[in-house]
């Protein structure tokens, strides 16, 4: 699937009712969904973009101290991203492997948390797929550190 051919997919996520409720705001620009963390300690963004190879979906903050929350909060409990991010998965009745991921500071100096899909083809349940995988990953971070109605430090 290309970005472009994402457009009208992106859309439909942007306007769902259950993404509404998970999020401060969703805004859409291109094949690149945009959600604002809900009730973070600090601002947050969660992202859904098509590549050209799939999908990519990660947590941005610029706060130092949320992403060692959420750091800290995986070391205490002795859970893995993928472990956590695959019980989400499964309690949206998806039996697909939680996909690596990835947690680096990057250019714009913004805290990342990431992974990637395989491409998807067009069909609705795939694009269900890559839904149920950003909804879950939403979860996952939900739960750790200041991500939901700490205190801001």
């Amino acid at each position: 699937m290309t970005p472009h051919d994402a457009q009208p997919f992106i859309e439909s996520i942007r306007t769902d009712a259950q993404c509404a409720e998970r999020f401060a705001q969703i805004r859409r620009d291109g094949a690149r969904l945009t959600c604002t963390a809900k009730d973070a300690a600090a601002p947050a963004q969660y992202t859904l973009e098509a590549l050209a190879t799939g999908w990519r979906i990660a947590l941005s903050t610029g706060d130092r101290w949320l992403s060692e929350s959420i750091e800290s909060q995986l070391v205490e409990s002795r859970d893995s991203l993928e472990d956590l991010f695959e019980e989400e998965l499964k309690d949206l009745d998806c039996t697909g492997a939680a996909p690596k991921v990835r947690h680096f500071r990057d250019e714009e100096k913004q805290y990342v948390f990431e992974c990637t899909l395989a491409a998807a083809d067009e069909t609705a349940s795939s694009l269900a797929l890559v839904r149920t995988y950003f909804l879950a990953f939403e979860s996952t971070f939900r739960q750790l550190g200041d991500m939901s109605g700490a205190d801001s430090h």
